[in-house]
């Protein structure tokens, strides 16, 4: 993805997992800002872009790990 993919206040996640953040802006060299809370602290770290995607809520029958489908 680029930083035409993304609007501030987007849910990001790493591609390769982990917590949910919010995209906050470009950086100075043209990465991604994100923030996210860990339940105390606010954590700001910078990501290139292609390493990142939106956050989508996993599906209510990926949860149960039964299809709702008939």
């Amino acid at each position: 993805m680029t930083d035409d993919d993304f609007n501030i206040g987007d849910e990001v996640v790493h591609r390769t997992g982990g917590k949910k953040m919010i995209y906050t802006g470009k950086g100075i060299v043209g990465d991604a800002i994100c923030e996210w809370f860990d339940g105390v602290r606010r954590h700001q770290e910078a990501f290139a872009f292609v390493a990142l995607k939106k956050f989508k809520e996993p599906e209510a029958s990926s949860l149960s790990g039964r299809s709702t489908r008939v």
